[in-house]
C-alpha cells in the first residue's frame, strides 16, 4: 500500500493549489475526453473551486440552489451524457478535501453523494485524491467514520457490470478499497466497531450467486488479516453463512432421489460471471437447464428445479470452502503460532455455537477437520478432548452430547493423521464412560427406552463405528501385554474368551486388543441391548468385522433381537437423527476436496471378510444385509441418508 499522509489541509495557499492542479494534469486525455491546454485547464479548475466554495458559503446563508445542484451532479450516473467528467470530479474531490472543515453534519447529503462516486475504477491520480479526501474527512468529523467505512465495505461485493472502457480489473478495484479502508483504520482504530456492523450488513444473502458469495468472502478474509481484532467475528460470519447453505442443501436432498452433478466456480473475479442474468437470485449457468438430455427433460418440472437449485447451492458452498481452506493454508505458512492458536480456538467456539447441534451440516465442519491437521498433537488432541468433555458432561443438553458422540466417532474414523495411540485413547475414554454409566443405571433397566438413554446408545454406537474403520489401530502388538492394572478376575470367563480367544481359528486368534475394547462385550450383552437400539447399518458392519477379526461373535444377539419390540424405535427423535448422521462422510466438493484428500482416511475393506466362509448359524438375510452394508462402507459411507446421492 503506498504511503499516505493523514495531514488535513483546510485552506491551501496558491502554490499548494497549483500542485493539486498539476496532479490533475496526470488524468489521461482519453479518460476525460478533454483536450485543453495547461493554462485553460488551470483556469477551469479555479472556476470549479470558486463554484464549490461559493455553494458551501451560500448554503450557510440559507441559499441552497448551487449546493443542491452540486449534490445532484455527483449523483449522476457516470454513463449518462450529462454526467460530470473525471476531470471535474477530480477537481471537486480536491477542493472538498481542502474544505472538510465546512462539511459538518448539515452537509451530510453532500458527503453521501461523494461516497457513492464510482472512484475505484478510475486512474491512480483520482484514487489518491479520493482517499486523501476520506482521510481528511474522518480526521475532521468523527460522524463520517461509519458512513465512509460502510461505503468501502460495499465495494467488496461482486460487481457484475464494470464501467465502459475501464482498464482496471475487479481485483485491482478490490485492492483499492482495502487500501482506503486501511488508511481510515490507521487514523481511527475504533472504526473497527463500525466495520464489523458493515460487514454483517453487506453479507450477501444465501440465495445470491456464487460470484457474490465468493468475492465477498475473499475480501473479508483479507480484512481479517489487517484487522485481527475482528478475525473471530469474520470467521463466524462466514461459517454461519456456509452452515445455512450447507443445511439447505441437505434439506433439499431429503426431498428428492436423484444424482446431482455440479460445476466448480472458477474463482476468477476479473472475468464476467457467466450466464448471469441477475445480481441477486442465483441464475448462473441457467443454460444448463435448457441443455439437459431427453431423459431429464421428461423429469417432473418441480423436481428439475430442485436439482438445479441444489447445484447452485453446492457451487456456492464449494467456492466458500475453497477460499476458507486457502486462507487457513496461507496462515499456516506465514502466520505466527499465536495467530494460528487464535484461529483454532475461534473455530472451536464457532463449531460449538453454529455447527455442532445443526445435524444437517455436511461440509462446513471440514474447516475444523483441516485445521486440526495443521498441528495434530495440539489442535487435534484438544478437539478430541473437547468433544469428550461435551459427551461426559451431564449438565450439557442431550442434543449436544449425542451430536458430540457422532462427531468424535466420525472424526476418529476419518482423520488419517491420527496415530494408533490417540485412537486407542479415545476408545478407552468412551468405553470407560459407558462402563460407569452401566454401573450406575443398569440395575434400573426394565424395558428398552431409546430416548431415556440416548447418550449412552450414541456413545456405544460411536465405539462400534470407530472399530469398523480403525480396528487395525486397536490391535496391540502381540509381544506386548495388556496393562497389569486390569485383572483378569474382574471379568467373566465368557468376557475373557470374547476378547482374548485362546483357541486359534485364524490369524485373529492371536490378536491382543487395546484396553478400551476390554469391556465392549459387557456393553453389548448388557440390559441396555445396544445392538437393538443403535443404527442397524453400524451394528451389522460391526458384527461382520468383529467376527472376521475374531474379536467377538454377536450374531446370536442380533438374531434374538429380531423378536424384541421397542416402542418408539425408528420414530423421529434425537437418537434416530444422529444414527443417520456421520459428519465426516466422504468429501465430494470438487473445487475444494484437494485440501481434504491427503488427510482423509478412506474405508479399507477387510481382506479376511472375502476369504471367511459364513457360519452356518448366519441366515441368508443376515448375509445379504451385511453385504449391502459392506458395499456402503466400501463406498466410504455407511450413512443411509440421501445426501450420498449427489456425492457419487
Amino acid at each position: 500500500m503506498p504511503a499516505r499522509s493523514p495531514t488535513m489541509n483546510i485552506a491551501l495557499p496558491q502554490d499548494s493549489l497549483s500542485q493539486e492542479l498539476t496532479k490533475a494534469s496526470m488524468i489521461p486525455v482519453e479518460e476525460t475526453n478533454e483536450n485543453v491546454s495547461k493554462e485553460k485547464l488551470n483556469n477551469l479548475k479555479l472556476m470549479m473551486k470558486t463554484f464549490i466554495l461559493g455553494a458551501l458559503r451560500e448554503k450557510e446563508q440559507g441559499n441552497t440552489s448551487r449546493y443542491n445542484e452540486l449534490v445532484e451532479l455527483l449523483y449522476k450516473d457516470p454513463s449518462s451524457p450529462d454526467a460530470p467528467s473525471t476531470l471535474k470530479l477530480y477537481t471537486w474531490i480536491v477542493v472538498l478535501s481542502q474544505s472538510v472543515s465546512l462539511l459538518d453534519k448539515s452537509c451530510s447529503n453532500l458527503v453521501e453523494a461523494v461516497l457513492q462516486v464510482d472512484w475505484s475504477f478510475r486512474n491512480r491520480g483520482f484514487v489518491n485524491a479520493y482517499i486523501d479526501f476520506l482521510e481528511n474527512l474522518v480526521s475532521a468529523h468523527a460522524i463520517y467514520v461509519a458512513p465512509i467505512i460502510n461505503s468501502l465495505v460495499q465495494g467488496f461485493r461482486f460487481r457484475n457490470q464494470l464501467p465502459q472502457n475501464t482498464k482496471i480489473t475487479r481485483t485491482q478495484a478490490y485492492d483499492r478499497y482495502h487500501e482506503a479502508l486501511q488508511c481510515i483504520l490507521q487514523l481511527i482504530p475504533t472504526g473497527a466497531n463500525s466495520l464489523f456492523v458493515s460487514l454483517v450488513r453487506h453479507m450477501p444473502h444465501k440465495r445470491f450467486n456464487s460470484a457474490e458469495q465468493a468475492a465477498y468472502v475473499k475480501n473479508i478474509l483479507v480484512v481479517s488479516e489487517y484487522v485481527p481484532v475482528l478475525r473471530k467475528q469474520i470467521l463466524g460470519l462466514i461459517i454461519d453463512q456456509m452452515v445455512q447453505i450447507d443445511a439447505q442443501i441437505q434439506i433439499e436432498l431429503d426431498e428428492i432421489d436423484e444424482d446431482v452433478e455440479f460445476e466448480v466456480y472458477n474463482m476468477n473475479f476479473d472475468e464476467d460471471y457467466e450466464s448471469e442474468a441477475s445480481e441477486t437470485e442465483d441464475e448462473d449457468d441457467i443454460s444448463d437447464v435448457e441443455s439437459v438430455d431427453s431423459q431429464s427433460s421428461q423429469m417432473d418440472p418441480d423436481k428439475k428445479d430442485s436439482i438445479e437449485e441444489i447445484k447452485y447451492m453446492v457451487r456456492k458452498l464449494d467456492a466458500m470452502m475453497q477460499l476458507s481452506f486457502q486462507y487457513f493454508q496461507k496462515c499456516a505458512q506465514t502466520a505466527s503460532s499465536e495467530v494460528l492458536h487464535e484461529i483454532f480456538y475461534a473455530l472451536v467456539d464457532i463449531f460449538d455455537r453454529a455447527v455442532l447441534k445443526t445435524l444437517k451440516s455436511r461440509y462446513t465442519q471440514f474447516l475444523l477437520f483441516y485445521f486440526c491437521s495443521l498441528n495434530v498433537h495440539e489442535y487435534s488432541d484438544y478437539f478430541l478432548d473437547h468433544l469428550l468433555q461435551h459427551i461426559t458432561d451431564p449438565l450439557k443438553p442431550n442434543v449436544t452430547r449425542v451430536a458430540a458422540a457422532a462427531y468424535i466417532s466420525s472424526y476418529v474414523a476419518r482423520a488419517k493423521f491420527l496415530d494408533s495411540s490417540t485412537i486407542q485413547r479415545v476408545v478407552l475414554a468412551l468405553s470407560t464412560w459407558c462402563d460407569g454409566y452401566m454401573d450406575m443405571h443398569e440395575s434400573s433397566v426394565r424395558n428398552l427406552d431409546c430416548t431415556k438413554h440416548d447418550v449412552f446408545y450414541a456413545v456405544v454406537q460411536a465405539t462400534m463405528y470407530i472399530f469398523c474403520f480403525r480396528w487395525r489401530d486397536l490391535v496391540i502388538d502381540n509381544e506386548l501385554e495388556i496393562e497389569d492394572d486390569i485383572e483378569d478376575d474382574m471379568y467373566s470367563e465368557e468376557h475373557r474368551h470374547l476378547t482374548r480367544p485362546e483357541n486359534g481359528f485364524g490369524s485373529g486368534a492371536s490378536r491382543t486388543w487395546c484396553l478400551g475394547l476390554r469391556n465392549l462385550p459387557r456393553l453389548v450383552m448388557s440390559k441396555f441391548n445396544p445392538l437393538k437400539i443403535c443404527s442397524q447399518a453400524v451394528v451389522r458392519q460391526f458384527a461382520k468385522l468383529a467376527r472376521s477379526t475374531h474379536f467377538m461373535y454377536v450374531y446370536p444377539v442380533i438374531e434374538k433381537n429380531r423378536e424384541i419390540f421397542v416402542p418408539g424405535l425408528g420414530s423421529s427423535n434425537l437418537l434416530q437423527t444422529v444414527q443417520t448422521f456421520f459428519p465426516f462422510d466422504p468429501y465430494k466438493l470438487d473445487g475444494s476436496k484437494v485440501f481434504v484428500d491427503n488427510i482423509y482416511y478412506e474405508w479399507v475393506a477387510d481382506d479376511e471378510d472375502e476369504s471367511d466362509d459364513d457360519s452356518d448359524e448366519d441366515s441368508e438375510d443376515e448375509d445379504d444385509d451385511d453385504d449391502s452394508v459392506t458395499s456402503g462402507m466400501m463406498a466410504m459411507s455407511i450413512s443411509p441418508s440421501p445426501t450420498t446421492n449427489y456425492l457419487s
